[in-house]
């Protein structure tokens, strides 16, 4: 089948050209029939671009980023980053396993999050692409560069379907060391487009398999204990127009679920667009960001057509494995060690209603 004619302005990869810490950086695009297209630069592996049609077959860009790579630097990290090797926040930045305590770089106050400075979100991948739908990516996680134990080796696959669904696959193994780990893609979505500039107010969200969240300290931190979301302000069980809500930073604990298969952790949609968004994964949590603190510092924040990110003009949908967890015996452990690799994958399926 023949790609159909596509005339949404694509960014320039010519913008992305360059190096950081020596190593060179680039854009590629993934392609599929029906003329979705995805921009992904190897610099964090972040996704800086999604092109898909509304309910009037009209094609808009659904993804929060940044149209060169010195914006990408000097923007927020985590827009559209692939997470790791911790996603989430570790209080004090620190943990102890099998007796022996590991200290981490704080990055957020007294904290780590995401990986700290030297995380993923930071580093530039390697990169190869098989065909126009497929882009493999694979970094090594260093103790000496990142704090945390072992040697790991991370594979990371992004691949476009005729179904309109970027799925996105990783799998990660211990060379030596066992350590603990958590990845997430960090996109944010605004399905009305991002050249609108629209907060996502209009926007209806579900997360149909959480019943309870995790509670935190003053500070984000997960504490290890779970709250209930019978009378939850939060309660996402039944579709929520966001704009109701208060600002929403929460960790979203999945129902058990029998296999390691993908199962639906979350729909978003936009009426005003007609377009829709489930979200898939084999993770067991969800974090949902509504972006209250996106742009909110005094330096400007600008993306792509020289828009300036502003608070709830995006929603993140960011499954993972339990924050804090190395710090909260009560919650379920991600240790990656030579004999258990951790795999990975999460679905985004859009459509149109």
């Amino acid at each position: 089948m023949n790609p159909p004619p596509f005339f949404f302005p694509l960014l320039d990869p010519a913008r992305f050209h360059g190096a950081v810490d020596g190593r060179p950086t680039a854009l590629f695009f993934l392609r599929n029939a029906r003329g979705m297209v995805v921009a992904v630069t190897n610099l964090g592996a972040k996704v800086l671009q999604i092109v898909v049609p509304d309910r009037q077959g009209e094609l808009a860009d659904v993804a929060l980023g940044y149209d060169s790579l010195d914006a990408v630097i000097a923007g927020s990290p985590s827009m559209g980053a692939f997470v790791g090797r911790y996603a989430g926040r570790i209080g004090g930045a620190r943990f102890t396993l099998d007796g022996r305590e590991h200290r981490l770089t704080p990055n957020a106050g007294e904290h780590c999050i995401h990986g700290g400075p030297r995380g993923a979100r930071h580093r530039v991948f390697d990169a190869t692409q098989p065909d126009a739908r497929t882009l493999v990516l694979h970094h090594r996680f260093l103790t000496a560069e990142d704090d945390f134990p072992g040697t790991l080796d991370l594979q990371l696959t992004y691949r476009l379907d005729d179904d309109n669904a970027l799925v996105i696959e990783h799998l990660a193994t211990a060379l030596d060391d066992p350590g603990p780990a958590s990845f997430t893609s960090h996109i944010y979505f605004n399905l009305d487009g991002v050249g609108h500039g629209r907060r996502i107010d209009e926007h209806v969200l579900q997360v149909p398999c959480a019943s309870t969240v995790l509670a935190t300290g003053s500070d984000g931190i997960a504490t290890g204990a779970l709250v209930l979301l019978d009378g939850h302000v939060h309660d996402l069980r039944t579709p929520k127009l966001l704009g109701s809500l208060p600002d929403i930073d929460l960790s979203y604990p999945l129902d058990p679920h029998p296999s390691d298969a993908t199962r639906l952790c979350a729909r978003l949609s936009s009426p005003g667009s007609g377009r829709a968004l489930e979200v898939w994964t084999s993770e067991p949590l969800l974090q949902v960001y509504t972006a209250g603190q996106l742009g909110s510092s005094e330096k400007p924040d600008v993306g792509k057509l020289g828009i300036a990110h502003r608070p709830r003009t995006a929603v993140c949908l960011e499954p993972q494995h339990f924050p804090n967890a190395p710090n909260c015996p009560a919650l379920p452990q991600n240790l990656v060690t030579k004999a258990r690799p951790y795999r990975g994958t999460t679905e985004f399926r859009f459509s149109v209603i």
